[in-house]
This record gives structure tokens, C-alpha cells and sequence, in this order.
């Protein structure tokens, strides 16, 4: 028996320092920080580092034939949105995938989306990840852009997405309500899923002092300004003035919006740099976000991180990230009064809402991290490896 464990240990110590290489596949460089809000190239930096990495490639295929494709899809689905969630595009984008895994070190790829899949036919000898922050189903449940979708492309889409997940050997969803769809609706044994989270994005946590009585509010967003809750952020802002004038809205990352905007106390930044961006997140109290449709939001870490209390609607991620309301304000339905009533009672007490924030950022911090996130994938594989 002795004997037997120490062969164990032996084989186990001999894999540990070959190191399972996995390749890492997005739509867009997996080695530019731009490619998903940087959410690949924080994965790709920690496979790095860790001599992990196997290959990271680029998915999709050639945008001269790419942009072909999506005309003859557009004609296909009948003028349809989105006409790149159609079969066309994806298969093809799919077989481009097999054709770098050949060409890798490894055996073993992550993909970040599920639009390069699924495989026509499934290639031999390779075991293939997905990494994922949402479900079709969960887009086409929220999306206020699903009423431009035509039948076709909504049967089609839903058809691919269920061949993509069961063609995985494991899926690594971002949280835990994403699991419980993949399972719920799509029918995927719980034992074939592990949720490993995010890391924080660009903004880095603030410890220094921070004013909870100057009634900044910060809406942070860089596009789908009605996804992300901004004209209900607009109406309930509007409302809360009326009972403490002396509350100020910043809103940054809307350039089109910025003049359209014309309320007392709302401040529009755009686009701004980094080290700006920093300054108003270090400086604002509370940060507002009544997503309709987010799957995830890096942006409510980083507020979390720079001890901001959160609020936005009890859907998708929110209430895993607030801890339940533990380090936010949550809103059960999308109506400006309620909102507004939030927004009042949030500044009336400041030393609630800084312990709030303070607790918030403890939170996040010790929780949310890449090293963390690789950490449970690499894990995960290597244990179904060694099976």
C-alpha cells in the first residue's frame, strides 16, 4: 500500500514538473489588453506567468471573409442583429480553431466565448474549456436589443449554444448564476462545471480617506448606455434632487451622451485617461448601475475595491457581488422613484455608508483576483487530467 502511494507521488511530481500547457482562443488578440475589457489578457498574463501558457491565438477568422460571411448572413436571417451568433460565422470561426490547436504545444485550449463554437466535428485528441460570463439564454432574457432578432437566428442561436456547452469537457462560468442556467436550462451535469470568477480591471483599490458626505455618484459605463441602466439612472437622479439638491452625479465613459445631458448637477466626462478615471472613482461616495443587462461588471469590483457601496438591480450578478446587500443597495424592479428613494437614504447616513464601503472593499479584495481565477481552472483540469 506503501508502496503504491509513493509511485502516486511520484507520477504526480513528474506531471507537476512537465506543467499542462493550455492555449487560450478569443475573438480578438488574447495579447491585447482591449480584447474583452482585458478579461483575456488577465488570464493570458497569469497562464504566462505561471508557465502555463500553451498558445494564445486569435479566433476569428480573416475580417475581409469575415465581413463577407456577415453580409450573406444579413441576407440569411433576413436583416436579423447580432447576425454573428448565426451557424455560418461560427463554424467557420470554429474550424479556424482546430487548425491553431494542430499547429499548439498542447492538447488542451480555453476558449473565451462561446462564438467560435461549436466544432462541425469534434477534433480528436483534444480537450477543449470554456470560460463564459453569460448563457444565450440569459442575453435573450435581459437584452433590450432581442426584439431585432429574427426567428431564424433566435432558433439558430440557441441550437449552437447548446452543441458548444456539451461539446466541453469542463465550463468555467463567472459566477454562480450563470451556473445555475447552465444547468437549469441547458441541461449540463453540475460535476462538468466550476465557477472561478473574475479579477478586478484597470481601476485600483483606493486606501486612502474618503468623504461620504459629498454626495457623489458615480455611473461609470463605457457603451450600452441603456443596458447598463442610464436612462433610469437619469430619471431617479432627476427625483432625488428634488429632496437633497446637494447630491452630484458623474457619469464617464458616454461620449455621445454628453450632450444630451441637461439636468443641474450632472457632470459627463467621455472618454477620459486612466489616471482621471482613478481620481473620480478614489473621490465618489456610492456607485450607481441599475443594469437591464449586464453579465457580469468588472466596474462594480473596482467600486467595491475603491470603497464605494454598490447599487443596481437584484439581477444577473449583482446580488452575488454585493454580497446580498451586504456592501450595496439592491433594487428589485426598474423605477426611477424607487431608485431615487436609495439614492436619498444612502447620504443620510455617511458613517453607514463608509463602513458599508469599507467592508465592501475587504470583500473584494480577498475574494476577486486573477491569480485566483487561474488558480481554480488550472486546478479543475489538471484534476480531470489525472482522473
Amino acid at each position: 500500500m506503501r508502496l503504491a502511494r509513493r509511485w502516486a507521488t511520484l507520477k504526480r511530481t513528474k506531471y507537476d514538473m512537465k506543467k499542462m500547457k493550455l492555449n487560450i482562443c478569443s475573438l480578438g488578440d488574447p495579447t491585447n489588453p482591449k480584447t474583452w475589457s482585458g478579461t483575456t489578457f488577465n488570464l493570458y498574463s497569469e497562464l504566462l506567468k505561471r508557465n502555463c501558457l500553451g498558445t494564445a491565438f486569435n479566433s476569428s477568422i480573416n475580417k475581409y471573409v469575415r465581413i463577407l460571411i456577415l453580409l450573406i448572413s444579413k441576407f440569411y436571417y433576413k436583416n436579423s442583429d447580432d447576425t454573428h451568433r448565426g451557424l455560418l460565422l461560427r463554424y467557420l470561426n470554429a474550424n479556424k480553431v482546430i487548425k491553431e490547436t494542430i499547429k499548439s504545444n498542447s492538447n488542451y485550449t480555453l476558449h473565451m466565448t462561446t462564438w467560435d463554437l461549436p466544432f462541425y466535428k469534434f477534433p480528436k485528441n483534444q480537450k477543449h474549456y470554456l470560460y463564459i460570463d453569460y448563457t444565450w439564454n440569459l442575453y435573450a432574457s435581459y437584452s433590450t436589443r432581442i426584439k431585432g432578432f429574427t426567428k431564424r437566428l433566435l432558433k439558430d442561436a440557441e441550437k449552437l449554444e447548446i452543441e458548444s456547452y456539451h461539446q466541453m469537457e469542463h465550463i468555467f462560468p463567472i459566477s454562480e448564476y450563470v451556473k445555475n442556467n447552465l444547468i437549469n436550462h441547458y441541461g449540463i451535469n453540475p460535476q462538468k462545471i466550476t465557477v472561478v470568477g473574475t479579477g478586478l480591471g484597470v481601476i485600483k483599490p483606493y486606501h486612502g480617506l474618503k468623504n461620504y458626505s459629498n454626495g457623489k455618484i458615480l455611473f461609470a459605463a463605457k457603451g450600452r448606455f441603456e443596458d447598463k441602466g442610464g436612462s433610469l439612472v437619469l430619471k431617479a437622479f432627476e427625483i432625488a434632487l428634488q429632496t437633497n439638491p446637494n447630491l452630484e452625479l458623474l457619469i464617464v465613459g458616454q461620449n455621445e451622451y454628453t450632450k444630451k445631458i441637461d439636468l443641474p448637477n450632472v457632470k459627463t466626462y467621455g472618454f477620459i485617461s486612466i489616471v482621471e478615471l482613478q481620481n473620480i472613482f478614489n473621490d465618489c461616495s456610492l456607485f450607481l448601475m441599475p443594469a437591464i443587462n449586464e453579465p457580469w461588471g468588472l466596474v462594480y469590483l473596482e467600486a467595491l475595491a475603491c470603497k464605494m457601496p454598490i447599487v443596481g438591480l437584484n439581477r444577473n450578478s449583482f446580488p452575488e457581488i454585493s454580497g446580498n446587500g451586504k456592501y450595496g443597495f439592491g433594487l428589485n424592479e426598474a423605477e426611477p422613484e424607487k431608485l431615487a428613494k436609495i439614492l436619498i437614504s444612502a447620504f443620510c447616513n455617511p458613517q453607514s455608508l463608509e463602513e458599508m464601503g469599507i467592508k465592501g472593499q475587504d470583500y473584494c479584495i480577498n475574494k476577486f483576483s486573477w491569480s485566483n481565477t487561474v488558480s481554480k481552472i488550472i486546478k479543475t483540469i489538471n484534476n480531470l487530467i489525472n482522473e
